[in-house]
């Protein structure tokens, strides 16, 4: 088996706020989706695109 590296791609990131659960969906575009199933319900906040968002950004499930 070649000992080469696995390239994966990020399709999400899940976050634990204080009482369930947010998250920050990518699409296969590299658009970032945020949902917060309490306070957004069934809808999904676009946020920007992957290349474009600053890591800062994705580090904190605390803003959208």
């Amino acid at each position: 088996m070649p000992q080469h590296g696995q390239l994966y791609r990020l399709c999400g990131i899940i976050y634990f706020a204080p009482s369930h659960f947010v998250s920050r969906v990518i699409d296969k575009n590299g658009e970032v989706w945020y949902n917060d199933s309490i306070t957004t319900k069934e809808t999904f906040i676009y946020c920007g695109n992957i290349i474009t968002i600053s890591s800062d950004f994705l580090y904190s499930a605390d803003t959208y």
